[in-house]
């Protein structure tokens, strides 16, 4: 259950979900201390699964948030017979290889399926070809089992999920404070191609939102009116690696790259834009009173704010035995791996939490940046 609330001298609390797969159970665990420590969400912006975890978040009274977040992941994973070798056994990487290579024919249970037909194989037979290799009917089961949409969409906590229009190429926020969010939204935010089939929402077809930006920062660095917030920003993809040996390797650090969604360069766009925002509201208020009457010079006083962003930013690193198929592996051991990390990253930065700390008056964000290793392969 959260605690009694935590960081009220900020007018906005914000969880920011990244999109990857089974790496989110690493945002479980983070999300679990914050919970802990008494930050409650008044914004949860997610991008696939980060969607996905968002939603049950909104959409849930908040002593049942946590209850259901667990049961989502028991619920889209098959039962784990035998216990794993610890993630530093050699032997590690390649069992978790196989398993995600046996499921990804098979599908996991409450999430996908393979489609009925072979996707490339249905031209010229009368059948409409699938536009997804894997039905996810069984993920809108399970939301619609787990989310309480009108919770979401009438409750105090603002949802926005990132998702591609297909028909215009550019990205979207569904945004609660702007319409009725459903389970086809949800859906939309995380329909990957060519593995998920698209989802159509009132005659426009859309994809997974990590194609084109999978960090859903701008949207809250970017909202107006501007407010002083906390951004507690939960990154799965690590964008600083070594250079790849190996095939395993490629794919691997591909994902990393592709999927970091250059987190840092918005980072450091938005803190160089709001600073001179600040700067303008500095110079503003140090203008004579006739200066402030022409009119051009009163549109100015919009361009300023004096608000203050303090992001919290968590990188997931992985584990030491991380492979190509590190977001499609989902053992339950090894997504209690992913929790426990994100749980310890949680634990260790809310100790000293320095975002409480009155902001320098000409510093408009503030970046906290969480340092984590994985744990080395024997």
């Amino acid at each position: 259950m959260e605690n009694q609330r935590q960081g009220d001298r900020h007018e906005r609390i914000a969880l920011l979900l990244q999109g990857g797969g089974a790496l989110g159970t690493y945002q479980l665990g983070v999300y679990e201390a914050l919970s802990e420590a008494g930050y409650v969400p008044d914004w949860v912006c997610g991008t696939s699964i980060g969607a996905i975890q968002s939603a049950i978040i909104a959409g849930n009274a908040p002593e049942n948030r946590l209850d259901r977040l667990h049961a989502f992941w028991e619920r889209v994973t098959w039962p784990q017979p035998w216990p794993l070798p610890p993630p530093s056994h050699p032997l590690r990487k390649p069992m978790n290889i196989a398993y995600a290579v046996a499921s990804s024919m098979v599908g996991q249970p409450g999430f996908y399926a393979p489609q009925t037909t072979w996707p490339w194989f249905c031209w010229g037979i009368g059948t409409e070809p699938a536009n997804g290799l894997y039905d996810t009917t069984p993920l809108r089961e399970t939301l619609l089992e787990l989310v309480d949409f009108d919770r979401l969409n009438d409750g105090p906590m603002r949802v926005s999920l990132g998702a591609v229009n297909i028909d215009t190429g550019r990205h979207v926020f569904f945004d609660s404070r702007d319409r009725r969010l459903d389970v086809r939204h949800v859906m939309a935010s995380a329909a990957l191609p060519p593995a998920f089939p698209s989802v159509e929402i009132d005659g426009q077809h859309y994809w997974d939102g990590g194609i084109l930006s999978n960090t859903p920062l701008d949207v809250v660095l970017d909202d107006v009116p501007r407010r002083s917030t906390l951004c507690f920003m939960v990154d799965l993809f690590d964008p600083v690696g070594q250079p790849p040996k190996g095939l395993d390797e490629v794919e691997d650090r591909r994902k990393d790259i592709s999927f970091a969604s250059r987190s840092q360069e918005q980072i450091e766009q938005h803190r160089t834009l709001h600073n001179l925002r600040r700067a303008v509201s500095a110079l503003y208020d140090r203008l004579p009173a006739e200066a402030k009457r022409d009119p051009w010079i009163r549109s100015l006083q919009d361009m300023g704010c004096t608000t203050t962003m303090n992001i919290v930013h968590f990188i997931y690193r992985g584990q030491g035995y991380r492979s190509w198929v590190k977001d499609f592996t989902f053992l339950r051991q090894t997504l209690e791996d992913h929790r426990r990390a994100g749980h310890a990253d949680g634990e260790t930065e809310l100790a000293s939490r320095p975002w409480e700390k009155p902001a320098p008056p000409h510093v408009g964000v503030r970046v906290y940046e969480v340092e984590n290793k994985p744990e080395a392969v024997a």
